[in-house]
């Protein structure tokens, strides 16, 4: 981040990736509304954020080696693992009941479940194909979520501008 300002990126052939699902509270109340202390934490050299930290960034190199093996139960697991290491890191006051809910619903129809970054939204993968998807749909219904299968669309970047998102100049 110091030296290129950005991340390094590694595009990816948006085929490589499963169905994946949006759920969503059609009127969400509390997202999470307590502040967290993870970045102080890390800040102050706290052992237990740090670890989780590059555990976390191990999860989206793994995550990227399953997806291109195509292996959707490995990136089910990680999903799941990543979102649990985020709930030990804040906590579920930060990380808001409506929130863990979704995931909650979406893991128990045994699809694995997300956040899709700050809260608000899930994201879900159903390694089980479309009939847990079905399911997943009944069960987020009944709890009062909205679903909707996730379209992903090629970037819209050119080479040059994905190649220098890349680069580790």
């Amino acid at each position: 981040m110091d030296k290129l300002g950005h991340g390094v990126y590694t595009p990816l052939d948006v085929d490589l990736l499963p169905p994946l699902y949006l759920i969503y509270a059609e009127n969400p109340s509390d997202s999470g509304k307590v502040h967290s202390s993870v970045r102080q934490r890390w800040l102050d050299g706290d052992e237990f954020i740090i670890s989780s930290m590059k555990e976390v960034a191990q999860l989206a190199y793994d995550g990227h080696n399953a997806l291109l093996q195509k292996n959707y139960s490995e990136l089910a697991r990680l999903m799941n693992k990543n979102f649990d290491l985020r709930r030990k890191m804040f906590g579920d006051d930060a990380l808001g009941e409506l929130n863990i809910k979704m995931v909650e619903v979406a893991r128990s129809i045994g699809a694995a479940s997300k956040f899709t970054g700050s809260g608000g939204a899930v994201v879900a993968m159903c390694p089980d194909g479309d009939a847990q998807a079905e399911l997943l749909k009944t069960a987020c219904q009944e709890a009062g979520f909205v679903v909707e299968q996730i379209e992903v669309a090629p970037s819209a970047l050119t080479k040059e501008e994905l190649a220098s998102l890349s680069s580790h100049q």
